[in-house]
């Protein structure tokens, strides 16, 4: 992508850290949901700043914890409070360094463009008003267009970029302006839209570091400038700061708010159980893509791979539809919910709900049982993936609090994480 924007200054600082990770070496990362840096793709969340926090996490040989933020008020106080090693928001950092706050290296380079209908790209209409969306600061210049001085700025603090695109589809408003690598996310959702000329300079992206961290700042600031010497840096500008992105016109199909071709079951049974139908969705991925006539490993069936004794309670049989599959699954989750919901914390009660529909409920009772023994707390999951783990230890599966013995609960564990790290990416990329 050298020379269209994307080349970098080189700092010259102390050569990054590569250590093997120990308890308190988690880096912790706040990521504003954008619309290229965090999205589900094929069910796996993906996106570019997010695929650049893995590599870093690769590179450093130490865990990253990345929290999703997606009001843009709270992200701007967040980049502020220095209490995340990175924050990766874009917004005007001028008045603020380097008093404030301390900013990487760029990670990538953009640049302001028109976005309008299509038909109407002959700029005739004067004045001509051009929309902006919350929290857009990046300074823009007409300069290049016909009669520079008959574009005038109308800013919209309220709306998002995506709601000034469908105001655009509505002909309620006839031009608004976001960043390059914005648009060309969203252009496959708007048909009728074209990406207009430039409207302004190249301007860096940048990551917020904690301004009490300069040795570890040292280190992220040299792997970026190595990192962005490197093929997989190139390959992940290609993969989705291009035009030409097929991960990116591809990402949702047909609908950016669709799943799959069952969202609309999904959403009654859901609705039905008083569940969320984007968990169902992330468990239907992660037990069978989909597939509705699948057989799995020990007899499960169907496309929420039901074991055959949760089949026969709940009436399911391989003449099923895959619509009275799904509403089996749902009233089984249902089932699970009640299991828990006065047990743990609410903000954990789908990890302990995608656990059980692993592991059954009865391994992780076991494991708040265990939790409760030594002294945690049973009502958090991250606490109880831990008993879970040790349940194949003898010390564990055969302690007198244990009812269903040994297993291996790093299993479940992982299960949960991949279900959950998807159902919280379609939190923000499909509405409820």
């Amino acid at each position: 992508m050298r020379g269209h924007g994307y080349a970098m200054p080189k700092l010259h600082i102390h050569k990054y850290e590569k250590k093997k990770p120990q308890r308190n070496d988690t880096l912790s990362v706040c990521l504003f949901y954008h619309a290229a840096d965090y999205f589900v793709y094929q069910g796996s969340v993906i996106g570019f700043q997010y695929d650049m926090l893995k590599q870093l996490e690769k590179d450093f040989q130490r865990p990253v914890d990345i929290t999703i933020e997606a009001d843009p008020e709270q992200m701007l106080l967040t980049a502020l409070s220095n209490n995340y090693d990175i924050v990766c928001f874009d917004f005007d950092k001028a008045n603020f360094i380097p008093d404030y706050i301390s900013v990487s290296e760029p990670i990538a380079y953009t640049y302001p463009v028109l976005i309008m209908r299509k038909k109407d790209s002959s700029y005739d209409s004067v004045p001509h008003i051009v929309n902006t969306s919350a929290k857009y600061y990046n300074k823009l210049d007409f300069s290049t267009l016909e009669n520079p001085s008959s574009w005038i700025v109308q800013h919209n603090p309220d709306l998002a970029i995506e709601d000034l695109m469908d105001m655009l589809v509505d002909k309620t408003i006839d031009y608004a302006v976001c960043n390059y690598n914005v648009a060309v996310t969203l252009m496959p959702f708007y048909t009728q839209l074209t990406i207009g000329p430039r409207v302004g300079d190249n301007f860096p992206r940048t990551w917020i570091l904690d301004s009490r961290n300069r040795s570890l700042n040292d280190s992220i600031n040299q792997w970026l400038s190595d990192f962005k010497e490197t093929n997989k840096y190139q390959s992940l500008c290609e993969k989705y700061l291009s035009p030409h992105s097929y991960v990116i016109s591809h990402s949702f199909g047909k609908s950016k708010n669709s799943t799959s071709q069952y969202d609309a079951v999904l959403k009654k049974a859901a609705a039905k159980y008083s569940f969320d139908w984007r968990l169902i969705s992330s468990i239907i991925y992660q037990e069978s893509r989909f597939i509705p006539d699948l057989v799995g490993f020990g007899g499960s069936y169907g496309i929420m791979q039901m074991m055959p004794v949760t089949c026969e309670r709940y009436g399911i049989t391989d003449s099923s539809t895959v619509e009275e599959q799904i509403w089996a699954g749902a009233k089984y989750l249902s089932f699970l919910c009640n299991i828990f919901c006065d047990k743990v914390d609410s903000s954990d009660l789908y990890y302990f709900v995608s656990g059980a529909y692993n592991s059954g409920p009865g391994h992780i009772l076991d494991a708040m049982a265990l939790c409760e023994k030594y002294g945690e707390d049973p009502s958090k999951w991250e606490k109880v993936a831990e008993y879970l783990i040790k349940k194949t230890h003898k010390e564990f599966y055969r302690d007198e609090v244990v009812k269903c013995g040994y297993y291996p609960g790093k299993h479940t564990v992982n299960y949960v994480e991949q279900v959950m790290t998807r159902y919280n990416g379609f939190t923000l990329t499909k509405e409820e």
